[in-house]
């Protein structure tokens, strides 16, 4: 079994969304292993650089505790080009370290800068980022994900998102998208969806 990984967003030194990836790395923890403890905040990040600017932290962790803590400077992507694509049996529930099958689907679009996986017609995610969707009032995102990424569950809890059901044909209808993920917040990385190739 690969080790498991939270990806966290440093902003001026301070640590983002910080709870969301707590209860997400012990749930993880107690679903793969059933005795073990829970980790607390602390334990997640002792120590962040203070650094201006945006970060990212890297931490992994397994049955034993974490065993790695990296940070690095973060840019956001150059997305113009995005692809859909189709695995009916894709599967990436846990956030681990190991990520071929989603690697797999960005491959079947190499001349595009990222593609919308699709799985029983249903729009899931990017290879990367959860995705959201403006439809001329309200922000949706796919009640489909492949995972439930920590950015959309606080948007969610906020109010500002709202799930829905979101079928390849449906994306007609929107206009424009918004790639999030832990490191990027919604309008951080924003499309019209002349963007998006079916």
């Amino acid at each position: 079994m690969y080790p498991f990984v939270e990806t966290i967003r440093i902003k001026d030194g301070k640590a983002m969304n910080l709870v969301y990836h707590q209860e997400r790395l012990n749930r993880t923890r107690k679903h793969f292993w059933a005795d073990s403890r829970e980790l607390t905040l602390d334990e997640l990040l002792p120590e962040i650089p203070q650094v201006e600017g945006l970060q990212k932290a890297r931490v992994v962790y397994d049955e034993t505790g974490i065993t790695l803590r990296e940070f690095a400077p973060y840019f956001i992507r150059n997305v113009k080009r995005i692809k859909v694509v189709t695995d009916d049996t894709i599967d990436y529930t846990w956030k681990s370290t190991d990520r071929s099958v989603l690697t797999l689907q960005r491959d079947k679009a190499k001349e595009y800068d990222e593609v919308i996986i699709l799985r029983n017609g249903c729009v899931t995610d990017t290879s990367y980022t959860n995705l959201c969707f403006f439809d001329g009032k309200n922000w949706l995102t796919p009640d489909t994900p492949l995972l439930r990424g920590t950015m959309r569950q606080s948007l969610l809890d906020k109010g500002i998102i709202h799930e829905a059901h979101i079928l390849k044909e449906d994306l007609a209808s929107f206009k424009k998208v918004s790639l999030i993920n832990a490191m990027m917040d919604l309008g951080d990385l924003e499309l019209s969806m002349d963007s998006i190739h079916p």
